[in-house]
């Protein structure tokens, strides 16, 4: 992954502080707004499972999917991050202001996503701080949600897209949501 990115649903969060992208380098479907710059991001999920026999579906209750872990370089945006997570206000509100995150592929001049990830009602639920002996300092933040879209772009060699795949998730319903965020959480 050449290019992990963040982009708040509320873009007053940024204060014209995170990093600029220049929208003309990406093939399709990129930020519009100001974003963050991600080092890493880690998420899960997982199907609870048993091995009694006498179950035909195997699973034993709702779909396990884990918060996002991302993690960025101490920046202007920091302290900004602190005041909504100690609020605990939304980075974003309603299926109208996702929060997203892009993960993309740069090749000659030309960036575009590989996966674009859209969380809805997106909050902040934890940061931690972390020093490195021989590098800046990093936070670690946690995103939880109420609905989350994955969006998937196949590519060809030449940086065009093939075709897109898109699949998404409630965990307020415990049910699939398609494409689009439904209305009514």
């Amino acid at each position: 992954m050449d290019l992990i990115l963040f982009q708040p649903g509320d873009q007053s969060i940024m204060n014209q502080e995170g990093s600029e992208i220049d929208n003309s380098a990406w093939m399709a479907d990129g930020p519009t707004g100001l974003c963050i710059e991600i080092v890493s991001l880690h998420q899960g999920m997982k199907q609870q499972v048993t091995t009694d026999v006498s179950n035909n579906a195997r699973t034993s209750g709702r779909p396990i999917i884990t918060e996002f872990t991302l993690v960025k370089y101490v920046d202007q945006t920091s302290v900004k991050l602190y005041d909504y997570c100690l609020g605990a206000k939304l980075l974003g509100s309603g299926a109208g202001a996702p929060s997203t995150i892009y993960i993309a592929r740069e090749s000659g001049g030309k960036t575009m996503n590989i996966i674009k990830i859209q969380l809805k009602d997106a909050i902040i639920s934890e940061i931690q701080l972390q020093t490195h002996p021989n590098d800046m300092p990093t936070e670690q933040f946690k995103l939880n949600f109420t609905e989350v879209i994955w969006t998937y772009t196949q590519q060809l060699n030449n940086m065009t897209a093939k075709g897109v795949k898109t699949t998404g998730w409630s965990l307020a319903k415990n049910m699939p949501i398609g494409g689009s965020f439904s209305s009514l959480v």
